[in-house]
């Protein structure tokens, strides 16, 4: 069984895994992807950034994701994207360069999809949006959650180097660790706003637009955060 094959199928079982434990507790499928693919990294299997060795992916959901590209210069559909969260390049693969990516710095890329997938744990189209055209000065993607028509909620995915926990010896090994923050936009205020991930904060940001709490509670939001957000923001626009 190939190594893209093998990482599917542990990627399946984990989604499975997520969703019983989401029961209790959110667990980000793109976190728990790349927790995967670190614990999955054979010995001495590691990429190189700077004078570091570094284990696990910085790709978000790993390599060669089908979806959509849309830059100033052309629209692609149905290709193969990789976004890579450490350094918020996009790269892809068409008929035209089916071996070797075209690389995309920052910037350069307007907003992409990344179809879904739920062997990966991706159950939904997932569309990034460049931060300068949501009024940030961030050079990342964000994610968007809900648009409305008023108040939209995004999510930005960032990688940092992490020490492995595991190793006393190398000291030049790190790990691709994965994070992510929540952001909102006000349409009647420039640029984007961080959310703490705190159900009792959110409630209090918009205490004194809406009271929010009929429809977002500490119990909906620790189930699974981006379904109680979407349920609050589009409570907040009507």
């Amino acid at each position: 069984m190939n190594l893209q094959r093998r990482l599917s199928l542990l990627a399946c079982i984990l989604f499975t895994s997520a969703v019983a434990v989401g029961q209790s507790g959110y667990m980000d499928n793109a976190l728990n992807y790349s927790r995967l693919i670190i614990a999955k990294t054979e010995n001495g299997v590691y990429q190189l950034v700077g004078t570091y060795k570094v284990i696990g992916t910085p790709y978000l959901y790993g390599e060669k994701n089908k979806g959509d590209m849309f830059s100033p210069e052309a629209k692609a559909y149905n290709i193969s994207l990789s976004y890579n969260i450490y350094n918020q390049e996009v790269s892809f693969y068409s008929t035209s360069n089916p071996d070797k990516p075209l690389v995309k710095e920052p910037g350069n890329v307007d907003s992409f999809i990344l179809h879904s997938n739920l062997s990966l744990g991706i159950n939904r189209q997932l569309k990034f949006i460049y931060g300068t055209h949501l009024g940030s000065s961030e050079k990342v993607y964000f994610m968007e959650i809900y648009k409305g028509n008023r108040f939209s909620i995004y999510k930005r995915y960032k990688g940092d180097l992490g020490y492995v926990s595991s190793n006393y010896i190398q000291s030049e090994l790190r790990q691709f660790d994965l994070q992510y923050e929540y952001f909102y936009s006000d349409s009647t205020k420039p640029g984007l706003k961080k959310l703490k991930t705190n159900s009792s904060n959110i409630i209090k940001e918009f205490k004194d637009i809406k009271d929010i709490s009929p429809v977002f509670t500490f119990d909906d939001f620790t189930k699974d955060q981006e379904a109680a957000l979407r349920k609050a923001f589009e409570y907040l626009n009507q």
